[in-house]
C-alpha cells in the first residue's frame, strides 16, 4: 500500500489543504516528517507551511526533524508508518532522488509513497568562510588551487545534493577540497561560520 508523502521541489502548491478540506480531514493531529536537521532552509518551510495548513483547517501538523542517511531514515519512517493520511513526509532531491540512486536503500522511493504536490524550491549557492581571501568565483578557485587538499568542505551528508553539487564544482573547475559531511545543513553551516571549513554549496533558504 503506498504512502503519502508531500514533494518540496518546483512551484508552490496548495492541493493538500483543498483535498483535506473535501473530506473533511484532519481529524486528528498530523505528524509531518522532514527529513533534515532543525534550522536548515528545508525546515523554515516546514515551519510555514505547516502553520498556515493548521490554521486553515483547525488542526495540528506537527513537525518531526527525522535527519540522517541523506534522507533515508525519513522515509523509512513514512513508509512503515499506516497509509491513513497521517504521517506526511516532505520529500526532496536527496529522499527520491540522489539517495535511491547511489546507494541502496530499503523502501521504493516510487511505489512507496504518493505524491501530494509541490510546496517549494531554492537554488543551491557558493558560500565561503568570510577568512577565504576571495571576492569572486575565479578568485576561489585560484586559492583553493594554490592549496590542494588542505581546504574542505561541508555538506548536509553523503549523497546529498550539497555534497554532489560541490563534487561538480571541484570536476568542472580542478579545484581540490576535503569532503567533510555532516548530519543536516544545520550542522555544516555552522562549522562553515566557525572556520572549520572553508566553503560549501546549501540551499539559498538556509
Amino acid at each position: 500500500m503506498k504512502r503519502r508523502h508531500l514533494l518540496q521541489a518546483g512551484s508552490a502548491a496548495i492541493a493538500l489543504p483543498q483535498l483535506a478540506l473535501a473530506q473533511s480531514y484532519p481529524t486528528k493531529p498530523v505528524r509531518y516528517i522532514v527529513p533534515v536537521s532543525a534550522g536548515g532552509g528545508s525546515d523554515m518551510i516546514a515551519r510555514v507551511v505547516t502553520e498556515r495548513w493548521g490554521k486553515a483547517l483547525g488542526q495540528n501538523f506537527t513537525v518531526d526533524n527525522q535527519s540522517g542517511g541523506g534522507g533515508v531514515v525519513a522515509c523509512q519512517i513514512t513508509a512503515r508508518a499506516p497509509a491513513d493520511g497521517y504521517t506526511l513526509l516532505q520529500s526532496y532531491v536527496a529522499t527520491h532522488g540522489t539517495t535511491p540512486a547511489t546507494r541502496r536503500v530499503s523502501y521504493d522511493a516510487i511505489k512507496d509513497f504518493t505524491p501530494i504536490g509541490m510546496i517549494g524550491a531554492t537554488p543551491n549557492v557558493l558560500a565561503i568562510n568570510a577568512n577565504v581571501p576571495a571576492r569572486n568565483i575565479q578568485e576561489f578557485i585560484d586559492y583553493v588551487k594554490r592549496q590542494p587538499g588542505k581546504l574542505s568542505y561541508g555538506s548536509a551528508g553523503q549523497g546529498s545534493l550539497t555534497h554532489l553539487t560541490m563534487e561538480l564544482f571541484k570536476q568542472e573547475t580542478g579545484a581540490f577540497m576535503l569532503h567533510i559531511p555532516y548530519r543536516g545543513i544545520a550542522p555544516a553551516i555552522n562549522d562553515l561560520l566557525g572556520g572549520q571549513t572553508q566553503a560549501m554549496f546549501p540551499g539559498l533558504a538556509a
